[in-house]
């Protein structure tokens, strides 16, 4: 199995050389090395050196390359020499610019910018590579890397749209359970042996208190240990996809689960659009954009389309009778396939969508954060009313 190999070398005038070569062995490496002249200083072997750069956040970097690389190309740059601009702006040898040497290398050989780009290991996603694939076909890979670039950040932007939206919300749950674990941990055990000191007699609303405050961290610590748990056992049985099988869980939610459907529906429409503008034929944008939904039922939906489609049938009466796809966007999908126009359709369907998510974002942080505040504050009244009965109840024995 090939491996990346980092090495530095002594070069026949004394200077020091650092590369990355791809090999199956440290002793190739070195016989390469000493072949072209170099004597060998150093050589280790690059694990997920890709992983390092591009899929830490692999959206935000591969936006990033989109981008600077359609900047030079519709200058007027030749690919070549716009790969080499890349590399050449830094005399220190980090790992983007080892990725860019070796996309450059691969580009040299005569290979296409899509085919270097397959090889390297995480490739990019389907939709990128078939985008630039596209855009090589015909002639237009400057605008099509421009796209991507968009597309990637629109796909950012809305996903921490959909992270912005429960970010308070989930920090009202965190601080209702803070102040439940502090009160039962500390407040409600002084009052406790305070009154048992005293030989009061408890009202029932105090005593109820009190055996939830003296059960409740136990609670928390055993609900804490399963959710972690559970996160780990699902991280370990599936490292790949066990974010999508935890917002799959997140989308059985109540108020989470219409967000979550019309994210999937924006992600279909905007992504088939990108495809079609691009020149990619309906089948193959189909079964490309198969490959980015989360969603199991949109999943099931596109996979389905892609069988009629394949057997000439419209999308549109599919569509129709589909649990998850609106009526009213079926029937525009309807229309466009009579007019000819997909792809300027499904602009207006993703349009549509996007402003229909936009609103449900924000009435859920309307929603969700009063119900939370709401509750915090009863739970706050309740601890409050328990310890004061008893002392309002001691008052009046004592006059």
């Amino acid at each position: 199995m090939s491996q990346r190999f980092v090495w530095k070398a002594v070069d026949a005038n004394g200077i020091i050389q650092h590369g990355m070569w791809v090999g199956n062995m440290i002793s190739e490496i070195q016989v390469r090395l000493r072949n072209e002249g170099y004597f060998p200083v150093s050589i280790r072997i690059r694990k997920n050196w890709l992983g390092e750069f591009l899929w830490s956040r692999p959206n935000e970097q591969w936006g990033h390359f989109a981008y600077r690389l359609a900047v030079l190309l519709e200058a007027g740059i030749p690919l070549l020499q716009a790969l080499e601009l890349m590399t050449f702006h830094e005399e220190v040898l980090t790992t983007e610019l080892e990725q860019w040497k070796i996309v450059k290398g691969q580009v040299e050989a005569g290979k296409d910018l899509s085919e270097a780009l397959l090889l390297l290991n995480p490739a990019p996603s389907s939709f990128v590579l078939s985008m630039i694939k596209a855009g090589e076909c015909t002639g237009t890979l400057g605008k099509v890397l421009s796209e991507v670039a968009e597309e990637l950040a629109q796909e950012i932007i809305y996903r921490k749209k959909v992270k912005a939206a429960l970010y308070y919300p989930v920090f009202l749950f965190i601080a209702v359970l803070l102040v439940l674990f502090v009160l039962s941990t500390w407040v409600l055990p002084i009052y406790g042996t305070l009154f048992t000191s005293m030989n009061a007699e408890l009202p029932f609303l105090t005593r109820v208190i009190f055996v939830c405050g003296r059960k409740l961290p136990y609670l928390l610590w055993s609900s804490l240990g399963l959710i972690s748990g559970g996160l780990l056992f699902l991280k370990l049985s599936s490292p790949e996809l066990w974010k999508v099988r935890l917002e799959r869980i997140f989308g059985h939610l109540p108020f989470l689960r219409k967000i979550y459907r019309l994210r999937d529906l924006v992600q279909f429409s905007r992504i088939l659009q990108r495809l079609l503008s691009a020149g990619i034929p309906l089948l193959e944008a189909l079964r490309l954009t198969a490959g980015t939904l989360r969603s199991r039922e949109m999943l099931e939906l596109t996979n389905q389309l892609v069988l009629n489609v394949r057997q000439g049938k419209r999308m549109a009466p599919l569509l129709r009778t589909s649990r998850v796809f609106p009526r009213e966007g079926a029937e525009m999908i309807a229309v466009a396939e009579e007019t000819g126009q997909l792809d300027r359709m499904l602009h207006y369907v993703l349009q549509m969508y996007r402003h229909e998510l936009d609103d449900q974002l924000k009435q859920l942080t309307r929603m969700i954060g009063p119900a939370l505040t709401l509750v915090l504050s009863v739970l706050i009244g309740l601890v409050a009313g328990a310890v004061m009965l008893p002392i309002f109840d001691l008052s009046s024995h004592l006059e």
